[in-house]
């Protein structure tokens, strides 16, 4: 009798077990463990969204943690050169990475002011050595944080040629053009002089090429004396200090 009683009970104890096994089973079957394919995935878009073109290292098939929600990806230190990845469920973890920004150090062809809420971007992929046309480019939002080395203007860049090619998924920097000389040397140019809060202008020769933002060196055509100045426009140099031949 006591047998008969307790087949029951067993029946029932080992149904609950079976329906705790699926219920994990079904759980960890939707909870992924994240690889480093994923990862980079993951700073790849957020850095294009941000207007930096990243290539982070890491090994497609490295396994991290477990996490069933979307990536989150946050500069690190106020840069985007490291970042760190985030998930925030079923338990929160962090991981640093280096997100290897290209190009880091560049020409700047302008001086950009901070900080910006709209850049340049293309309106359609182009290739090395393209020449942008007004009809090629546009203005898109652009976070405050990645904005400092990106042209906030159309006219910045309409003319310019290409030094890469480029995707309309990143806002156009000043390493993505190539450097165009806007002065020769033997150029004649307008030199100015500002002295007590009065302009002086005067015409000089440029003893060596440059261009905007450039400090060359170049000669008073009148006094022969050799100044050096600082390329401010299209033939022209504000003058801020002698030199020397």
């Amino acid at each position: 009798m006591s047998f008969s009683s307790s087949k029951p009970c067993k029946t029932f104890v080992l149904g609950i077990a079976a329906y705790f096994l699926i219920m994990v089973g079904s759980s960890s079957a939707q909870l992924r463990i994240v690889d480093g394919a994923q990862v980079r995935d993951a700073i790849v878009a957020r850095l294009a969204a941000a207007g930096e073109q990243a290539a982070p290292k890491l090994l497609p098939q490295k396994q991290f943690y477990p996490c069933d929600v979307p990536l989150e990806v946050k500069p690190s230190f106020g840069s985007w050169r490291s970042v760190d990845v985030i998930c925030t469920s079923p338990a929160k973890w962090k991981i640093s990475v280096r997100a290897q920004v290209k190009g880091h150090e560049v020409n700047m062809p302008v001086k950009v002011s901070l900080p910006k809420s709209q850049a340049v971007y293309l309106k359609q992929p182009m290739r090395k050595g393209d020449r942008l046309k007004p009809d090629d480019v546009e203005l898109r939002p652009i976070e405050r944080l990645s904005s400092e080395s990106v042209y906030d203007s159309l006219d910045q860049v309409v003319g310019r040629m290409l030094g890469q090619s480029l995707t309309p998924s990143i806002a156009v920097m000043p390493r993505h053009l190539m450097r165009e000389l806007s002065v020769q040397e033997d150029d004649i140019l307008s030199m100015h002089i500002i002295r007590g809060g009065i302009e002086i202008i005067s015409s000089g020769v440029a003893l060596e090429p440059g261009q905007l933002g450039d400090t060359i060196r170049v000669e008073n055509l009148s006094s022969e004396t050799v100044l050096v100045g600082r390329i401010s426009g299209e033939k022209k140099v504000e003058i801020i200090a002698k030199g020397s031949r």
